[in-house]
């Protein structure tokens, strides 16, 4: 009998400037729950951040909010995320390093995090996938 082994993911030692992805999706108040379940399901993604200009204000969290809303009776085109979303964000600030934000990551079992500047400005989302341990080919920092 085999003992079955549970690979800890480790962190690459850097601040998450150097990994921060820029170009990610963001959600906004005022965008339908019909609009942020296709996103998220496009996207793979469990949460996306939800921003009023550049200020990250909340997390949409739930999976398939759309189909959520909907089936507490709501419609998904008329309710907003801003209806929906949680104020209570998790996020890291830029100049963290990458072992604080897997840390916290796998503290609130995320799989992405919203990177922020002192101002609260999202300046990025990092995933659990931009902070582990990948072939030195892959790695990014």
């Amino acid at each position: 009998m085999s003992k079955s082994t549970t690979r800890k993911l480790q962190p690459r030692p850097t601040q998450l400037t150097n990994v921060v992805a820029e170009k990610q999706p963001l959600l906004h108040p005022q965008d339908s729950v019909q609009k942020a379940g296709e996103k998220m399901r496009d996207l793979g993604a469990e949460a996306l951040p939800v921003s009023e200009g550049r200020r990250l204000v909340g997390v949409v969290d739930q999976t398939n909010p759309d189909r959520h809303a909907a089936g507490f009776g709501h419609d998904p085109n008329a309710t907003t995320v801003g209806d929906i979303m949680n104020s209570d964000v998790a996020y890291c600030l830029e100049s963290d390093d990458c072992a604080a934000a897997l840390r916290k990551m796998n503290e609130r079992s995320l799989d992405r995090l919203p990177v922020v500047d002192r101002q609260m400005r999202i300046v990025g989302v990092v995933t659990q996938e931009d902070l582990t341990e990948r072939p030195a080919s892959d790695k990014i920092c």
